[in-house]
């Protein structure tokens, strides 16, 4: 009983250390996230943070698996029972705003990551993207995606991710505050979503890879000057 009541309480005491290193990032960023300042947060001692972290790193690499796993579970929960690939994407596209807009530390926590925490960072979205391919293609099994090839769907799962990120950074975020995606917008998103998933035309001539012209576009990047036309 005694051991089960310490266990708690450490396990009690860790929380408290990972949602005050959250609330800090989101308010100071990584750089000004000291173990001294998520200790005063907690209300614990400074020494507490060391029973259930290394270092400052070893703190900053538990954030996003633990916290962005929690976002990933309430999702999966919101889409569960949806019954097509469309209404998936919209439950999904509400439910993660919703979550980020209650959860606003989360949103900086992501983005600083890429650099205080890469690692962390890029399970994270390698977690997330192998979650939406895994369930475009049940989708895509069950007849859905119409004009589609299984080798389509990683690259539509990250579309999809990239178009949801500056949707959030465009329309939803304004300092440390985090806004529910404003309905219009959500309806122009799932207008473009559903007309690009289920087509089944081939691409026009003006819209298909050109080799050339990629090809050219980039002999013409390699020969400008970082500094022309700056003043």
């Amino acid at each position: 009983m005694a051991g089960r009541r310490r266990n708690e309480r450490a396990e009690q005491v860790r929380e408290a250390i990972i949602q005050a290193a959250a609330r800090t990032i989101g308010e100071k960023g990584y750089d000004k996230t000291s173990i001294a300042r998520v200790a005063e947060e907690a209300g614990i001692a400074h020494g507490s943070v060391y029973l259930h972290f290394e270092n400052r790193q070893a703190l900053f690499d538990s954030l996003l698996p633990t916290l962005g796993r929690r976002m990933l579970d309430f999702i999966r929960r919101r889409t569960r029972h949806t019954r097509t690939v469309l209404e998936r994407e919209r439950v999904g596209l509400e439910a993660n705003f919703a979550y980020l807009s209650t959860h606003p530390h989360l949103h900086r926590l992501t983005n600083e990551a890429e650099f205080f925490a890469p690692e962390a960072h890029r399970e994270f979205y390698d977690h997330l993207a192998e979650g939406y391919v895994r369930a475009l293609r049940r989708a895509h099994a069950a007849g859905e995606l119409p004009g589609y090839t299984d080798a389509d769907l990683e690259p539509m799962a990250y579309m999809l991710m990239g178009a949801r990120e500056f949707l959030l950074s465009r329309y939803c975020v304004t300092g440390t505050e985090v806004r529910p995606l404003p309905q219009e917008v959500e309806r122009i998103y799932m207008t473009v979503v559903a007309r690009a998933l289920s087509a089944t035309t081939p691409l026009p001539d003006e819209a298909a890879p050109s080799p050339e012209h990629a090809a050219d576009a980039l002999r013409e990047a390699a020969e400008t000057d970082f500094g022309r036309g700056v003043v």
